[in-house]
């Protein structure tokens, strides 16, 4: 009797400490509430980011984005055409949309609140004439109807001064194409080859409505290899990854664009050599340390940017695994000062395209500490909406692939849910940036297991 009455108060004991571990909430228990999903497209399709080169990024082949309804969408290109496939809760549609290429390269697809299409698309120029316009946006009805082109010779980023051979030559070339839609402006920050025969970034923009060219000022980075946009208040931010002028992850803010002028400044800056642009030793100045991961609106006060880099800013980046990290700042400050900066913590060293530029970097907040045998892939970023961002990435071991990893961090930088296993088969869409919807995001990738396409989505928290 005695021994039963004991039995019954260990379970009351052991109930008790089952409810109290489920009231305290730490951020890793959070992590075991998200719930992972994949819903097969039945579309056999190798997703790629075309010319994607070390550090250098490359277009994708799928595009991601949000339809007019708030429904996460993907496009995916094929020759001459592109075709838009929607989804009901990650789920895939089985009506999908034609739209039929008006140039043969491939830059990006997005949608506007009213459900018209822009597909971003280019050519390369083989004749003589340095003002032929080379770079492409499309407007297309909800059904694929063609209503109008509009093109650019990549001068509409440039100040007055710049002669005609910093036009574009080949659009999308050793970076990337993003595009991002604020109210009736839509902008395309992309890579391209010059006629004078270097690489830079150029920014696009156009008035959605009136189907015609607007102004963000003198936006220019070379070289630029990688690029991001996105809407920021009443104008747009824009991120470029440069190796020599300037040798930084630069940042861009366009308050208003009836001003035509923008705030440009650096966030965070690269090692090299002493005396690498002297000695024109271009395999050394290409190699910055590092890899764009993502831009992203917290509030309207601040942007996060999130990327991967060697720690060091000596001659000990040379040897170090990049790390994941975070800045977070007000883009119409100056960037030179740790005022402008939301996040703690400073790397010192020198930068500047001959390795002899004092520089020092404000707001760096590190989020890995991967050992020599791993490699980060494709750092990812989005926001939900009320302050937190939600950052994935790949992960290789000795080489191979050991998965998709995410972590959450609040509005000050501060970790939410701790660094988290996705899964060990599924892939992130390279040089993309993953969609958020509904408290889920969503991205379109592939598996280990075969070439088709699937859209993979993580929901945090309840």
């Amino acid at each position: 009797m005695y021994g039963k009455k004991v039995s019954k108060h260990l379970q009351s004991i052991c109930l008790f400490a089952l409810i109290f571990s489920f009231m305290v909430i730490t951020p890793q228990t959070i992590a075991y509430a998200d719930t992972y999903g994949s819903k097969n497209t039945g579309i056999k399709y190798n997703i790629l980011a075309k010319d994607e080169y070390n550090n250098w990024e490359g277009v994708s082949n799928v595009s991601q984005f949000l339809d007019s309804d708030g429904n996460f969408c993907f496009a995916y290109y094929n020759k001459k055409t592109v075709t838009v496939v929607k989804t009901k809760n990650g789920k895939p549609q089985k009506k999908k949309t034609t739209l039929q290429m008006e140039y043969p390269i491939f830059g990006g697809v997005t949608c506007d609140s009213n459900g018209n299409y822009y597909l971003v698309c280019g050519r390369a120029n083989t004749s003589d004439d340095q003002t032929r316009e080379t770079v492409f946006i499309s407007k297309y009805d909800k059904n694929g109807t063609l209503l109008k082109t509009i093109g650019d010779n990549g001068n509409s980023s440039l100040d007055y001064w710049y002669p005609d051979d910093y036009n574009t030559k080949t659009p999308f070339s050793g970076g990337n194409c993003d595009i991002a839609i604020n109210g009736d402006y839509l902008v395309v920050n992309y890579a391209r080859n010059m006629y004078s025969g270097h690489q830079s970034n150029s920014v696009f923009v156009i008035n959605t409505n009136t189907m015609t060219r607007a102004d963000a000022g003198n936006i220019y980075e070379s070289h630029s290899f990688a690029q991001r946009a996105i809407p920021y208040n009443n104008g747009f931010v824009f991120a470029s990854e440069g190796d020599c002028y300037d040798r930084a992850f630069t940042v861009s803010a366009v308050t208003d664009l009836s001003s035509a002028t923008n705030i440009t400044g650096n966030t965070f800056h690269f090692w090299v050599k002493k005396g690498t642009l002297d000695r024109w030793d271009m395999s050394a100045l290409n190699n910055n340390f590092a890899h764009m991961g993502d831009l992203v609106t917290i509030d309207h006060n601040s942007v996060a940017l999130i990327a991967s880099s060697a720690k060091s800013l000596n001659k000990k980046a040379a040897s170090e695994t990049e790390q994941l990290f975070i800045q977070i700042f007000d883009p119409t400050k100056d960037l030179r000062t740790p005022s402008a900066y939301v996040t703690s913590g400073t790397r010192s060293g020198y930068s500047g395209p001959n390795g002899d530029k004092k520089v020092t970097d404000y707001g760096v907040k590190w989020l890995t500490s991967h050992s020599k045998k791993c490699t980060i892939k494709y750092p990812q970023a989005v926001s939900d909406g009320n302050g937190s961002t939600i950052i994935l990435y790949e992960l290789y071991k000795n080489s191979s692939y050991d998965g998709i990893y995410y972590l959450v961090v609040d509005q000050n930088g501060t970790v939410t849910i701790k660094r988290t296993k996705y899964s060990s088969t599924a892939h992130l869409n390279p040089c993309e940036t993953p969609v958020f919807s509904g408290k889920t995001v969503y991205w379109t990738g592939n598996s280990t297991k075969n070439n088709t396409m699937y859209v993979y989505s993580l929901k945090i928290g309840k």
